[in-house]
């Protein structure tokens, strides 16, 4: 946690899409997708994270993969998908942050 008790990153889902993402989530999965969220704030890059390329990049929480990008000039972290691993998981990551 930051010094002052308040995040140092705002964290923000970047469209509808991936609101509607972490709507379809089970309750278990959205509690841990929203607690990797809220560590996000104080933490864009955990220990663990990938950095897929750029300043884009990926923490797992179970079964399931939180893309994301971090926005340094703006302190801002750009949530682009929550995904379950499959195949396809990477498949157009490119196109989220366009």
């Amino acid at each position: 946690m930051s010094t002052n008790g308040s995040p140092s990153y705002a964290v923000r889902l970047r469209n509808r899409r991936v609101r509607r993402e972490m709507d379809a989530l089970r309750e278990p999965d959205h509690r841990r997708v929203l607690a990797a969220l809220r560590r996000l704030a104080d933490q864009p890059r955990p220990i663990g994270c990938e950095k897929l390329y750029d300043d884009v990049y990926r923490v797992r929480v179970g079964d399931w993969r939180i893309i994301y990008q971090v926005d340094e000039n703006n302190r801002r972290v750009e949530v682009g998908g929550i995904r379950r691993r499959s195949e396809g998981t990477y498949k157009g990551i490119e196109d989220l942050f366009s």
